[in-house]
């Protein structure tokens, strides 16, 4: 092969540039070649007259002749005053006069200028908005940082929409980040990973061994574990994952951990179980938080309410909830479906306007909250909408600076809050909040990092609290839906299912097949023809298919795929794929789920709604999110996902009128009670198993385990029950709390 050269020229035609692929076919003039030089590879777009160098090797095509293919490339940046007129004469809009009063106005400080100050061009005789505007645009796609940015991404093999999370990280500085320190882009930019970086950095050369690296491998595992719902590592779990990954040798990651520990990215405490962990500070930062808000509200200087003789039909259990709302600043009320939880939210409600004081009434999902507002007949929203996410500064309007009103604030479906948000939350709340956290401990615990409520429920549970836990046991609800409760009781008690017999106007229906293709086959049937039929429902939109997993025959790709055939075939579609993403066909009118948070958008993770508009064209669509509007454009849509079919996990917080819960011995990795017990619990008026009945009894005799590696529940005993701030509360900076961290205290081997 041939070795590497370095071709310079001018760019003097564009013969083809396809946007998508980036390929280009350039005709160059370069010194010392008589002829026009013609060069092609993937690159960014250049315009007519560009001063390129090129990095690449001769070749000889059997129809085009000679032509340089082109491997990396360089934007030349004019040096001198007529330089800049000359590249400024190729700006839409820009003639040489122009070209000179721009240089005569801002010298060689013009292209500075257009980067981080364009608006200062309107002070040159003759530019118009509309004239900047041109110019900035063209600017941007075709100079500066950012084309920089994406030919270099282009050269290392990555996707080109990385330039802009990087530029808007980093400024001018992006190139020199990506070259000599992509271990930060790992760390501190959205949507880059490790692996990425990891990439980045072995084309550039970057000793595998390198201390950047070994850092960064530490973080990124503490990092997986919050995806999987941890706040922290043991300590030698976190060196035996890292030294795996990692490749490199354990004192080597050891030393990594003991750097990270002295700048303060990871604090060594011990966990709610004595454990030795290793915390991101982030982790331990918002635990303290949390801790701290529920010792202020706890410890708050709210008044007892006037609480008048309670209506007959609430149980004890149910007034005892209701006392305690009225005499504790913390209260969690927990119970299963048909116990009552939301016949005490209501009497609360109406104890709360007896008592003149403000309600506020939120749950972490769009669909959550919908729920809460129907069953209280009062408005309720979002915790984003409520604590008022700014997309942008990242920040939510309500916080330490500028509390909630104060009142009663209930919140639903808490199991679903994770550490992160619930810092944010009682960081909005003051010692005159009411707090009432609503859930089913029984549910699966939240998808991001902590496992809150549990943790809470811990302490508030103990004696000599001044928080109250309040359990409903009792189930009330005997009509409607009764059998898909009674049966959702007997798998948390680990007791064998009893479906409807009779199939007449039952509920619960237990449907048995082995194989997965059987199981997929029939779940399609049942949402598309057999359950609209028998139910008079829409089965596009109020039949959910829930599945542990994604992949596989009878996984949510699979079928998700066969169900949207069926249900919007023929309906105008928009496929975006690509080299780095699998193909995404999506049609209007499928339901689609919103996968992240979005804050720019006001659309979170778990957000259900409807393509209402598709513009293939364009490259985008319009989703309906009950009842607001949201446009995607091009690489946004890989924030969606059809919604046919959903994981259990993402189907917390929502209801639905008609639920098929397909389980496979292949899905054996998940298979526990409480997963079981959420997909039941999500179904209205019908749940129907469709599986193995072995791995349907493997998920009832496996009990449930939520454990998780956190602290809190160990902070919340420290600031609650003993009236003392929380472990570390002083000591997290520096690390000196002996109580905090007496044997926890290095990374070294022991």
């Amino acid at each position: 092969m041939a070795d590497e050269e370095e071709l310079q020229g001018t760019v003097e035609r564009v013969v083809y540039h396809d946007a998508k692929s980036r390929y280009t076919v350039l005709r160059m003039l370069v010194p010392g070649h008589d002829t026009l030089v013609t060069a092609v590879g993937r690159m960014v777009s250049v315009e007519t007259g560009a001063d390129l160098t090129l990095r690449g090797r001769w070749d000889e095509h059997p129809q085009h002749g000679r032509q340089f293919s082109i491997v990396g490339m360089t934007i030349a940046v004019p040096t001198t005053k007529l330089g800049i007129e000359r590249r400024l004469m190729r700006y839409p809009g820009v003639k040489a006069v122009m070209a000179s009063r721009i240089v005569a106005k801002f010298g060689l400080d013009t292209l500075s200028v257009l980067e981080q100050q364009p608006r200062r061009l309107l002070e040159v005789d003759g530019i118009g908005a509309r004239t900047l505007e041109k110019i900035v645009e063209h600017h941007a796609t075709h100079s500066g940082p950012m084309a920089q940015l994406e030919a270099q991404l282009l050269e290392l093999d990555l996707p080109v929409h990385l330039a802009n999370a990087i530029f808007d990280r980093y400024g001018d500085d992006g190139i020199n980040v990506l070259r000599k320190h992509p271990y930060r882009l790992a760390r501190e930019v959205r949507g880059i990973g490790f692996a990425t970086a990891d990439r980045v950095a072995r084309a550039l050369g970057i000793e595998p061994d390198s201390a950047e690296r070994l850092d960064a491998g530490v973080m990124h595992v503490l990092e997986q574990a919050e995806m999987d719902g941890h706040c922290a590592l043991p300590i030698e779990a976190l060196v035996e994952q890292a030294t795996r990954n990692l490749g490199a040798p354990e004192y080597a990651v050891r030393d990594a951990g003991e750097r990270l520990v002295l700048s303060g990215e990871i604090v060594l405490e011990h966990g709610n179980d004595d454990t030795p962990l290793a915390f991101p500070v982030r982790m331990l930062e918002a635990e303290n938080d949390v801790a701290a808000g529920l010792a202020a509200l706890a410890r708050g200087t709210v008044q007892p309410w006037v609480v008048p003789a309670l209506p007959d039909h609430l149980s004890a259990g149910q007034k005892a909830a209701v006392e305690a709302v009225a005499e504790h600043g913390v209260v969690v009320l927990t119970g299963g479906p048909g116990t009552g939880k939301s016949t005490v939210v209501a009497q609360v409600l109406e104890l709360a306007e007896a008592n003149a004081v403000e309600v506020m009434l939120a749950a972490p999902t769009g669909r959550a909250a919908k729920r809460l507002e129907q069953t209280t007949g009062h408005s309720a929203s979002t915790l984003h909408r409520l604590l008022e996410f700014q997309p942008e500064t990242g920040a939510f309007s309500h916080g330490a600076a500028d509390p909630l009103p104060p009142g009663l604030l209930v919140v639903d479906e808490s199991s679903m809050i994770d550490v992160v948000l619930a810092s944010a939350l009682l960081g909005a709340l003051t010692d005159a909040h009411r707090l009432l956290l609503v859930g089913d401990a029984d549910q699966l615990p939240s998808v991001g990092p902590g496992n809150v409520l549990r943790d809470v429920m811990a302490v508030a549970q103990e004696p000599q609290t001044s928080m109250a836990l309040v359990r409903l046991t009792e189930v009330f609800r005997q009509g409607e839906g009764s059998s898909i409760i009674a049966n959702a009781h007997r798998v948390l008690h680990g007791q064998a299912l009893a479906p409807d017999a009779s199939g007449e106007g039952g509920e619960f229906f237990v449907v048995a097949c082995r194989t997965a293709q059987r199981v997929h086959d029939l779940a399609v049937r049942m949402a598309t023809d057999r359950i609209p039929a028998a139910y008079g429902i829409d089965g596009r939109t109020s039949v959910q298919v829930l599945v542990p997993m994604h992949k596989g025959i009878a996984g949510t790709e699979n079928l998700n795929r066969s169900l949207q055939a069926h249900f919007t075939a023929g309906q105008r579609e928009w496929t975006l794929g690509g080299k780095n993403t699998p193909a995404r066909l999506f049609r209007r009118t499928d339901r689609v789920m919103q996968t992240r948070n979005d804050y720019e958008k006001a659309v979170f993770n778990g957000d259900i709604g409807e393509v209402v508009d598709v513009d293939a064209e364009g490259g985008s669509l319009t989703v309906d999110f009950d009842g607001q509007r949201v446009r995607y454009e091009g690489r946004e849509v890989t924030a969606l996902q059809l919604a046919y079919a959903l994981s259990i996990h993402k189907s917390q917080g929502s209801e639905f009128d008609a639920v098929i819960v397909c389980l496979l011995p292949e899905h054996h990795v998940m298979l526990r009670r409480n997963l079981l017990y959420t997909a039941i619990t999500r179904a209205k008026r019908l749940c129907v198993l469709v599986g193995d009945t072995r791995a349907i009894a493997r998920a009832i005799d496996q009990a449930s385990d939520n454990r998780r590696h956190t602290g809190l529940a160990r902070r919340l005993r420290g600031a609650i029950v003993a009236g003392s701030p929380p472990p570390s509360e002083e000591g997290a900076d520096d690390g000196a709390d002996e109580g905090a961290h007496e044997g926890a205290d290095t990374l070294s081997e022991t």
